[in-house]
């Protein structure tokens, strides 16, 4: 798993931050840089996440999944 992990996360890392997203602003409930960072410092920590990181984990993907529709669409 976490070969896989670091595979996706170089991939995603090769890719450029999404024009049509404005740095520094909301989308929905989460900002679209923040949410990246907090992301990819989780999964770096993959398998020694502490209980208060995984309840920040759990809670960041709730309001990312409750607003993704807040990015534009090619983001």
């Amino acid at each position: 798993m976490a070969n896989v992990l670091a595979k996706e996360m170089r991939l995603h890392m090769a890719e450029p931050f999404p024009d049509s997203v404005e740095k520094g602003l909301d989308y929905g409930e989460v900002d679209a840089v923040m949410i990246g960072a907090d992301i990819y410092g989780w999964a770096s920590e993959t398998g020694s996440l502490s209980e208060l990181d995984r309840s920040r984990l759990l809670q960041a993907a709730d309001e990312l999944q409750r607003t993704i529709q807040a990015f534009p669409p090619d983001a």
